[in-house]
């Protein structure tokens, strides 16, 4: 409120200088009601300083009050109008429709993070440029009187000013232009016109104008983040900081008064899925089976291969929603390509699907991370799910995208879970050589009539190894070297030196080798 006024008054004072008097009609000197080319606000007030001279608006004959539902008013000639976009660029005149006449704007911006006036204003005066096709921007400057950013404005047979403000979180735009020769006519309108502007909140209409408020909300558990939700929604119990897995997550879930409009997101979203491997299997934990390397310190992970986002939705999504109309899976890589996650993860996909339901539109976005921890292979999902009826589900996307772009990670909460996720890691490292000690041990009964030692040591100077099928405990000996072995559907055995088989296809069996490094 009070940076606006500030920006209103500084494009008042300042609309004829960055105009350039020369470009405009010229007067007959001051008093005239124009601040020509050598006149200021000091020596000239009753030119150069217009707005501490505008009268009270109430006694402006021919005009009227105009009180917006969206929660402004201002003043307007009777035959003027006001448009509001659906960016929140407000925009008066008196001939709106085809674009031409005396204009002035007004915009409200509230931030995401830092930036100067001068990167606002290039922005900002693009989206007025798609609007007034052919608008250019000159002149531009940082007037530090003001603390403002502004720039002359040409268009066509059009001239005007664009001034930009920032107070904390909040920028504001305010602007006008006129046709060179209706200068004189309108100037004084225009300038009356933002004079007047005021925000009244208590106006605002929100069924009306699809418009939700928003409040700030901070994780109950352990404060660990914070972010704006839609002011009397109900935050669901169950919302927060969760610890389900070793590394913390977070789940929300926001829903409308009517319960028709909401949004679920859980990072992680139910499971952690760990990749099978013959150790899984030979310990018992084979595919669709729980698997707890904590030892009951957290929730089990689930043995499940590794599938991307789209087959994901595919599998795990689209069963859910049998009563309503798929609209088919999008990939989103723009969101995996902007995912910063662990440098252990090594594969990111994201992917989108839109559903058509009885009673509201379903939005589902999953990523999908895929990753090496300790040795184990694991893989998993966030989701976020938000609806709407179908009239409102654009302001259902203007809420998740403020819930999103308002979340914030508590630093001190940060800076103490960094040092504790080193401590917890160790747990799937500890449980995964147990059940690897458990195995060996198993092979050890079946060769224990041998001489293990000097078995070993002869395998060494003849440079082969021993390894084994792990179903059937049947022995075969090969030349070293390799870190993996493989048999494939002829019987044929070949090294790796990675955990992967020499082709792409299901058809190689893991050999377990006990002395391979």
């Amino acid at each position: 409120m009070k940076a606006l006024g500030k920006s209103l008054v500084t494009l008042v004072v300042l609309v004829i200088f960055v105009s350039g008097c020369t470009d405009l009609p010229s007067g007959q000197g001051c008093g005239n009601g124009i601040c020509e080319e050598g006149e200021s606000a000091s020596d000239c007030p009753s030119d150069c300083g217009a707005l501490g001279g505008a009268p009270n608006p109430d006694q402006w004959a021919g005009w009227s009050k105009h009180e917006d539902q969206h929660g402004f008013s201002l003043y307007i000639p009777q035959d003027w109008s006001v448009e509001v976009e659906s960016n929140g660029l407000i925009s008066i005149g008196e001939n709106l429709a085809q674009g031409t006449g005396a204009m002035a704007f007004v915009w409200t911006i509230v931030l995401n993070e830092g930036t100067t006036e001068e990167e606002l204003f290039g922005q900002l005066t693009s989206s007025i440029s798609a609007l007034l096709p052919g608008l250019q921007v000159t002149g531009e400057r940082y007037v530090e009187e003001y603390d403002s950013y502004v720039g002359k404005v040409e268009y066509g047979d059009y001239v005007g000013v664009l001034s930009i403000s920032i107070d904390n979180t909040n920028a504001y735009l305010s602007g006008l232009v006129v046709p060179k020769d209706q200068y004189n006519e309108s100037i004084d309108k225009l300038i009356r016109v933002l004079y007047s502007f005021q925000y009244e909140p208590d106006a605002m209409d929100p069924d009306s104008v699809g418009v939700v408020q928003m409040e700030t909300w901070t994780d109950p558990n352990e404060g660990a983040f914070s972010l704006n939700v839609p002011k009397g929604w109900t935050v669901e119990e169950g919302s927060g900081l969760v610890r389900p897995y070793i590394d913390a997550g977070y789940v929300m879930h926001v829903t409308s008064p009517d319960g028709t409009m909401g949004v679920y997101v859980a990072n992680p979203y139910r499971y952690i899925f760990v990749v099978p491997n013959w150790v899984l299997e030979m310990a018992g934990f084979v595919e669709g089976t729980e698997y707890d390397p904590s030892g009951g310190l957290s929730q089990p992970m689930l043995v499940w291969h590794y599938i991307d986002a789209s087959d994901y939705i595919h599998d795990f999504i689209e069963p859910l929603f049998s009563d309503c109309d798929f609209r088919g899976v999008n990939s989103r890589n723009d969101l995996a390509a902007s995912y910063q996650g662990a440098p252990w993860i090594t594969e990111v996909t994201a992917a989108e699907e839109r559903f058509t339901c009885p009673e509201a539109i379903e939005t589902i976005v999953v990523l999908d991370t895929y990753y090496n921890l300790a040795g184990t292979e694991m893989w998993a999902t966030s989701l976020m799910e938000y609806w709407a009826p179908e009239d409102k589900v654009e302001l259902m996307e203007k809420i998740v995208n403020e819930m999103q772009e308002t979340f914030r990670i508590d630093p001190e909460w940060a800076a103490e879970e960094q040092k504790q996720v080193a401590q917890r890691v160790g747990i799937i490292s500890q449980t995964g050589s147990e059940i690897n000690d458990m195995i060996m041990s198993s092979f050890e009964l079946r060769s224990q009539t041998q001489d293990e030692t000097l078995h070993q040591f002869s395998n060494a100077i003849l440079g082969i190894e021993d390894v084994y099928d792990p179903d059937t405990g049947e022995q075969w000996t090969v030349p070293s070297g390799s870190e993996h072995y493989w048999q494939d559907i002829y019987g044929d055995i070949w090294g790796t030196d990675t955990y992967q088989p020499p082709t792409y296809n299901d058809d190689w069996k893991e050999l377990y080798c006990p002395d391979c490094s």
